[in-house]
């Protein structure tokens, strides 16, 4: 994994600047959350910070500053072998402490506002059709892509950034070196991040090709978008994912979209996620979603347990395929409760005895219940084979 890619799976978004070394590339600091002041050299493996850090590191270095991995963690993470001694000391642990986000500018918001009312026109005129056909796909109806004020940009746009109340950005070097940046807004499905009082405070647009898939727009606030009415959580990547989950079982639960596994929840979700008195923890089913359900969330959220779709990347593609996902939010529910002897999980019976079946034959729990225990075994480097066979082994026979 290379530095960009640890840069963008942390929900920042850098933009090409220059061609020479190698590629630079520059962004928001994920330490100190200057704009415009963090620079990536990918092909040189380097970074640095004008503001907070200006002698930078390489890829290891990033791990350990700004997700506070130990030197060996960050070798094992990057797929490299440790050093006999490590180059720098290691920063020592703190307390966790979520982040207070700051509200956009008012300029921004209204050019936001205005921007999405004029986005939902698109897409629910003649041109949107596709990407209505696209969100339909995945699982959302009209009544919630019109709830989530979706809407769609048909083209890239760009604009003048003081005209949104951002402050001026100046090309460092190149053709254009010296002049004025422009605010960019990709083509693609707009998605709106309303604050509890109904201010929007952040847009992002799912972009149909290229990197970063999700592009988040400056000026907006950092916030998780929320979705549904439940006492209960269900914590996901993507927002869409959240919209989906929020839908199908938003009685139960609140979705909260992180935006990647990496992120952490800002100081409002943090609230939501304290007074839940159950946390699914269902980011993606791969490693890096693994590795920060079993690390982070199981160490800073006590009612968190990790709760992936079995069989499928995430509840999208797991809805596509014809999974219920209120049943699977039903069953993660039961499944945290406190307990002194087993109970079954909704609309299931108990397992026949005999041998352990295949894991796609068990119930609906005990896929779930599988499907934590195999990423929890594979997050530890495992062969599959071997991680199977000790997941199988923890599925409770009273499912």
């Amino acid at each position: 994994m290379s530095l960009l890619d640890l840069y963008q799976a942390d929900g920042l978004t850098a933009r090409r600047v220059s061609t020479g070394s190698g590629g630079e590339y520059a962004g928001p600091c994920p330490g100190c959350g200057g704009e415009d002041r963090f620079r990536l050299f990918p092909e040189r493996d380097r970074w640095f910070c004008r503001g907070c850090s200006p002698r930078g590191g390489d890829a290891i270095q990033y791990l350990r500053d700004f997700r506070g991995l130990s030197y060996p963690e960050a070798c094992q993470a990057l797929g490299q072998e440790p050093a006999s001694r490590p180059r720098t000391a290691a920063k020592p642990p703190e307390r966790w402490e979520p982040k207070h986000g700051t509200p956009p500018p008012a300029l921004w918001q209204e050019k936001a506002v205005a921007l999405v009312g004029w986005a939902e026109g698109n897409l629910w005129g003649e041109a949107g059709a596709e990407a209505r056909a696209y969100l339909e796909g995945r699982g959302l109806t009209a009544a919630t892509i019109r709830a989530a004020r979706l809407g769609l940009v048909l083209e890239d746009l760009w604009r003048d950034r003081e005209a949104w109340g951002l402050e001026p950005v100046r090309h460092d070097d190149g053709p254009r070196q010296g002049k004025p940046k422009r605010l960019w807004i990709p083509a693609g499905v707009v998605i709106p991040t309303f604050a509890a009082a109904g201010q929007l405070v952040r847009l992002k647009v799912r972009r149909w090709e290229g990197d970063p898939r999700y592009y988040a727009l400056p000026g907006g606030e950092a916030r998780p978008l929320v979705a549904g009415q439940g006492p209960a959580v269900v914590v996901v990547e993507s927002e869409l994912d959240a919209l989906l989950v929020a839908q199908e079982a938003g009685d139960l639960v609140q979705a909260i979209a992180l935006g990647s596994a990496q992120a952490r929840p800002t100081a409002d979700a943090w609230e939501v996620l304290q007074a839940a008195p159950a946390v699914l923890v269902a980011l993606d089913s791969d490693q890096a979603g693994a590795r920060e359900a079993w690390t982070w969330w199981r160490g800073n959220v006590p009612q968190a347990h990790r709760w992936p779709v079995p069989g499928h990347k995430d509840p999208t593609e797991a809805h596509q395929a014809g999974f219920d996902l209120a049943l699977w939010v039903e069953a993660g529910l039961e499944a945290g409760q406190p307990q002194e002897r087993p109970r079954k999980m909704p609309q299931e019976r108990r397992s026949p005895a005999g041998p352990t079946p295949h894991p796609s034959r068990l119930p609906l729990a005990a896929q779930c219940l599988f499907a934590a225990a195999l990423d929890r075994f594979t997050a530890q480097g495992l062969p599959l084979a071997e991680a199977e066979r000790l997941a199988l082994a923890e599925v409770p026979s009273w499912v």
